[in-house]
């Protein structure tokens, strides 16, 4: 697991980045196709499922949400990037050990899990990671070369390192 919270908070500004590079890019895709209206599940889903496992994590997770809602781009952007801003201040309050304690949820089926902040935190950096990758190959079918969103190139823009 990873060190110390603050390698997480590294992860979340880092996926913040990414998700408004993939966001501004899908301003490329005509409205109303087939192309953005899939590449807009994607990136809502990646919105809400911060939001779910945040309220996880929090023990405030509010009644079953749809997983797999349609938002607009900019609330995708605005829901993404207020949740990550929640997600770095929940992390920036927890110590190394806190990164280790069992967190009990249900999953999107109701079944019982327990896995360690530190494992949740990770699957939802890589979740978004997987999702974005699906909308970059939609973007590139449709014609449009996609941004680089690999987490290396995150630290290599000016002021990220």
């Amino acid at each position: 697991m990873p060190t110390d919270p603050s390698r997480l908070i590294d992860l979340f500004d880092y996926t913040g980045w990414a998700n408004d590079l993939i966001l501004d890019a899908m301003e490329a895709l005509e409205d109303g196709t087939e192309p953005a209206g899939e590449a807009l599940r994607l990136m809502s889903h990646v919105a809400r499922a911060q939001e779910i496992w945040l309220g996880r994590v929090q023990g405030t997770e509010a009644a079953r949400q749809p997983i797999w809602p349609v938002f607009s781009r900019e609330e995708c952007r605005v829901r993404a990037g207020a949740s990550l801003q929640a997600w770095r201040t929940h992390l920036a309050s927890c110590t190394t050990e806190a990164l280790d304690e069992p967190i009990a949820y249900r999953n999107s089926k109701g079944v019982a899990f327990t896995s360690t902040l530190g494992e949740i935190a990770l699957h939802v950096v890589n979740h978004g990671t997987h999702h974005r990758a699906q909308v970059s190959r939609i973007l590139r079918i449709a014609g449009h070369p996609p941004p680089a969103t690999d987490y290396i190139f995150y630290r290599r823009r000016p002021g990220g390192g």
